[in-house]
């Protein structure tokens, strides 16, 4: 490399070491795995390139002997086809509160040049880093480039797939901090400061011209530095806040259903350093800068962990309770904005007492295991057990009594108009056993649990004789991949995978795809251990008994019954969240259904409580994303044994199903309360000028105010004429005053006057107003009122007639 092809190696004390044009080309540490470029891939240096040198910048915390790192660089004088170079993107303006969490450094710049494709990201940040994210935009659509954890060993990992970048596309992206400290943290090179940094190396075709027609010498784009677009960095998604979970090549975690990696850099990792001197040298890098810190803030295992040391599954047990949009638009125009708790009164929600047609509903309408709304929200689907309860005498222990019993004769699935409340359709005779839940997916497909059959089964809205997809084996309760025990209920994705809560023995959540196949699983039943708050510990479960699903939030969340709190997890790793208790420690509520909003801005959940230990059952509004509990309600009369619960696309309907003994009290619907009852400051009116329905509205006033405007424009050019008109006519009065009164002296004008003005006051009806137009405009000359009193009395007949004439015809023009 260079001129003289030497390789020159340059430890870093201090100061400046060159001076010139820079790129960078490799940056590891904290033991690290190695990279390997793409094949045909390689950084262009040397001759025709403004790169001369190589310079090897190595800091040390603290002094460690025999230490042998360092990067093996390999030269060619070969031509490669595809260069490569290294983007730098962050953020400078880094000022961290003390005492604050989830501190946002975003960054965002626009991309003009060759395409580029990004094949490796190195993310870094120092102790208070928590997460740092890469985003692309094309045509306003977002999407990942990566997610890391700058506290993981520190290098360039390979990404499962290459990015592109093209001509114009934008390129965004974060830092997101958690400040324990009491003092501000603000940018710096030493651990004691922070930096927000994100580097992508990609390749290019080493044969694209720059603009004046030569082959590029340097890379495309080597820095994305700070916040140049503001508002295309508004599209960061909120669960960029989320760190991945560490892949088992770091962590030491052995692999099988609770070792997942989402974060989406896929690593090669080299054995670690067996040379004891690395152990220590780690040692006491912490040591120092848990001495430096004054206060302990790190934990070590977590620390440890992180480079690879023990077996650890979670990037961190902390709840990041602080991620997503805190509001719900009901309706347009109407926003309910749920973040600030203290305005949600608990008559957010009116129970409608009377909607449910009784006598349309089978006589045999028994418990209600699950309900669901249909996609258009026009009905609702009821699965319920007929003339059968829960009781011990169908069962050995887990098996149900099929030759005694054998399946429930009812139609146990009903369809009821949610305007009319009468029964539209009823299926499932002879098919089920004991059913508990229901889940209409976004193709309308029918997703129901048999806890007596130990299955899940999926019905086709052309097909309700024979499912379309069964998962477990029937009558035969079990764990592992294919057999379940008593299955609660289901969540379905769009893309048709989908989640069961396999509750009753096997306290787990699982992830099959949409062939029914098994991908992954996470949850354990209770261990009896405690966490600091004196609840179970995280993940673990006391009837795993309902699940909700958001996908825009990443969000998959499950009532955890008898131990009184819904737990939320990341869908796509299975990461424990957060948990959420709906009431205080020292009052039971247990959580027995819940479901998100379908169409909700944010993750509002709604959640019911039941069982015979739960003295006041309630609905409660939950944001998911905090853990908040935004308002409850109950009905009247009260909830006795609600089970499951069902919420209209806008919420503005929520249903909740009971294990009732009639069929009048197992069904309630409450509505949204009218906007007039709603509290005031929580409203906020929007308009959008792209809503069809604006601008129909717009276009319907136009066309009411353009015969109105035509109407006042022709009405005013009308009145203009008028008053021509009579200006004219009292000019004649004035004349015929010249003409008939030369006798008087000079004040008999004005004696005429006042005396004129008093009939007009005490005598005029109206008529002759027009004739007074002028009067308003000078209110000394009042000349075209003397001729008409004084001519009344000198000339009575021959004023009289022509006055009245000229009246006539004013009145005609009026």
């Amino acid at each position: 490399m260079g001129e003289e092809n030497q390789l020159v190696h340059v430890v870093e004390k201090g100061g400046t070491t060159c001076f010139g044009e820079q790129m960078i080309i490799h940056g590891w540490a904290r033991n690290a795995p190695s990279l390997t470029l793409p094949e045909n891939v390689g950084f262009h240096v040397g001759r025709n390139t403004p790169y001369k040198y190589v310079v090897v910048n190595i800091h040390y915390l603290s002094i460690l002997k025999n230490d042998y790192s360092g990067n093996q660089l390999i030269m060619t004088r070969k031509p490669l086809t595809y260069h490569a170079g290294v983007m730098l993107g962050g953020s400078g303006r880094i000022y961290l509160q003390p005492k604050t969490n989830s501190i946002r450094t975003p960054f965002s710049c626009q991309y003009n040049g060759p395409p580029i494709s990004i094949f490796a990201v190195r993310v870094h940040a120092h102790q208070w880093g928590r997460v740092n994210s890469l985003y692309r935009v094309r045509k306003g659509e977002i999407s990942q480039i990566v997610k890391g954890d700058p506290q993981w060993p520190q290098s360039f990992y390979p990404l499962a797939s290459p990015v592109d970048i093209q001509n114009n596309d934008y390129v965004i992206g974060q830092c997101v901090y958690d400040n324990t400290e009491d003092r501000v943290v603000t940018v710096g090179s030493t651990h004691r400061d922070e930096m927000c940094n994100v580097y992508s190396m990609y390749s290019y075709d080493s044969t694209i011209q720059s603009s004046n027609g030569k082959t590029m010498n340097s890379p495309p784009i080597q820095m994305c530095w700070d916040n140049a677009f503001s508002s295309i960095a508004r599209l960061i998604p909120a669960d960029s806040e989320i760190p991945p979970l560490k892949p088992p090549e770091i962590s030491g975690a052995p692999s099988g259903p609770h070792a997942h990696s989402e974060h989406g850099m896929y690593i090669r990792i080299q054995s670690a350093n067996d040379d004891s001197s690395y152990e220590d040298y780690i040692d006491e890098v912490e040591n120092m800068r848990h001495r430096n810190n004054e206060v302990d803030h790190f934990d070590i295992n977590k620390i440890l962990s992180q480079i690879g040391l023990p077996e650890y599954e979670y990037v961190d047990a902390q709840n990041y309770d602080y991620l997503l949009p805190n509001h719900v638009t009901y309706g347009k125009g109407r926003t309910v904005k749920l973040h600030n708790a203290k305005l949600m009164s608990s008559d957010l929600y009116t129970n409608v007492e009377i909607w449910l047609d009784v006598k349309s509903l089978p006589a045999q309408l028994g418990e209600v295991g699950g309900i669901a709304l249909n996609n258009a929200n026009n009905e609702l689907v009821v699965f319920h057990r007929g003339s059968r309860n829960w009781e011990s005498k169908y069962f050995d222990e887990y098996r149900f009594r099929n030759e005694v019993y054998g399946p429930i004769e009812d139609d146990v699935l009903i369809h009821v108009d949610t305007r009319t409340g009468q029964t539209k359709y009823r299926w499932g005779a002879k098919m089920f056993y004991m059913p508990h839940g229901l889940t209409i997916d976004h193709e309308g497909n029918f997703w129901l649990t048999d806890v007596a059959m130990h299955q899940v089964l999926m019905f086709q809205p052309n097909n309700l004789t024979h499912p379309a997809l069964t998962v477990g084996e029937k009558f035969r309760s079990g764990a592992g991949s294919s057999r379940l025990c008593r299955p609660a209920d289901i969540a379905v994705m769009k893309n048709g995978d989908f989640f069961v809560a396999d509750g009753y023995c096997n306290s787990r959540i699982i992830k099959f795809n949409r062939k029914g196949e098994y991908l992954m699983e996470w949850g354990s039943s209770m261990t009896r251990k405690v966490d600091s708050d004196g609840f179970p510990l995280p993940n673990e479960w006391n009837i795993v008994h309902s699940i909700a699903l958001n996908e825009n939030a990443q969000l998959l969340c499950g009532a955890d019954r008898e131990n009184f709190r819904i737990q939320c997890f990341n869908l796509t790793t299975g990461e424990f969240l957060r948990q959420i208790r709906v009431e205080k420690k020292d009052k039971i509520g247990a959580i027995y259904a819940i479901e998100f909003v379908p169409k909700a801005n944010g993750t509002i959940l709604f959640a019911v409580t039941g069982g015979v230990q739960t003295s006041n059952k309630k609905v409660y509004m939950v944001d998911a994303s905090t853990g908040d509990i935004l308002t409850s309600f109950d009905s009247n009369p009260h909830l006795i044994s609600p089970h499951d619960i069902t919420v209209s696309a806008n919420a503005r309907e929520i249903y909740v199903g009971e294990l009732a003994s009639s069929p009048a009290n197992a069904l309630h619907k409450f509505e949204l309360s009218k906007h007039t009852d709603l509290p005031t400051e929580t409203f906020n009116r929007r308009f959008n000028i792209n809503d069809k329905n604006f601008r129909i509205s717009v276009i319907i006033m136009a066309a009411f105010a353009v015969p109105v405007l035509a109407s006042v424009i022709i009405g005013c050019i009308i009145r203009i004429r008028n008053l021509r008109k009579t200006n004219r006519l009292n000019a004649f009065l004035d004349d015929v005053k010249s003409r008939d009164t030369s006798y008087n002296s000079a004040l008999g004008g004005w004696m005429n006057r006042r005396k004129g003005f008093s009939r007009l006051e005490q005598y005029s009806d109206g008529e002759n107003e027009p004739l007074d137009t002028n009067v308003g405009d000078d209110s000394n000359n009042n000349s075209g009122n003397e001729p008409i009193t004084v001519k009344v009395k000198q000339q009575p007949a021959a004023l009289n007639n022509k006055k009245d004439t000229v009246q006539f015809q004013i009145a005609e023009n009026l």
